[in-house]
């Protein structure tokens, strides 16, 4: 809501955001493509040495653009789209749009399912191979040696809020019910109801889920 305020508008719902992003790419993908490169062989011979410029006359839902950019792009084409979401709609969205995709993945075998996924949905959209890149969230800890790692380790572990906080805003995140299970159990799938809404993002808590299953860990463990 705080964020929201700053921009004069009321919370969109998770669908929305998205329907609005997707068409913003499409305006944004249409301005870049509204100038033609003069050096673009696809043109053909031309005399005007700043290249082909037509307006792109964009109404939708969201958007109402005539276009075209007023600058052409450079040698090199379009900037890079980097796309972060891991829910069905974020998915969707990469498919799209995102050359790289910024992935939360809790696990090897979550990782491998996510870009298989990445790039089969890619190429269904009539993408070549090797268009999506995923690069995954991690934090580094890196020392000389593995006894001064472990020493970093334990200092960043011991800056985590104790463990029955942590269970507790977990199993709020998760949709866990504290009453229903035992904290100490290998969790099932059964056991997680994620939220709709969530100031978490999707792709954050579906790679705990992940990682949960993948590992067989307890809600304690997972905390």
């Amino acid at each position: 809501p705080a964020v929201a305020a700053n921009y004069g508008a009321a919370i969109a719902t998770h669908d929305n955001r998205y329907e609005r992003a997707e068409e913003f790419l499409e305006v944004v993908h249409g301005l870049w493509n509204s100038w033609k490169f003069p050096w673009d062989e696809a043109i053909g011979p031309n005399p005007n040495p700043f290249g082909e410029v037509m307006p792109i006359n964009h109404e939708g839902k969201y958007f109402k653009v005539a276009g075209p950019l007023n600058v052409p792009l450079p040698p090199y084409g379009p900037p890079v789209v980097v796309q972060a979401g891991g829910s069905d709609q974020g998915k969707r969205l990469a498919s799209r749009f995102g050359e790289i995709i910024y992935a939360f993945l809790g696990s090897k075998p979550a990782g491998r399912r996510f870009v298989a996924e990445a790039r089969a949905a890619a190429r269904a959209q009539g993408r070549p191979e090797g268009s999506t890149l995923v690069l995954p969230s991690f934090v580094p800890l890196i020392g000389s040696t593995e006894a001064e790692v472990k020493r970093l380790v334990a200092e960043y572990e011991a800056g985590l809020d104790p463990a029955e906080q942590r269970i507790e805003a977990l199993s709020k995140q998760l949709g866990i019910d504290l009453e229903r299970i035992n904290v100490d159990q290998v969790l099932q799938e059964k056991d997680f109801n994620l939220p709709k809404e969530s100031a978490t993002p999707i792709g954050i808590l579906k790679s705990m889920v992940d990682v949960a299953l993948d590992e067989k860990l307890s809600l304690r463990q997972l905390a």
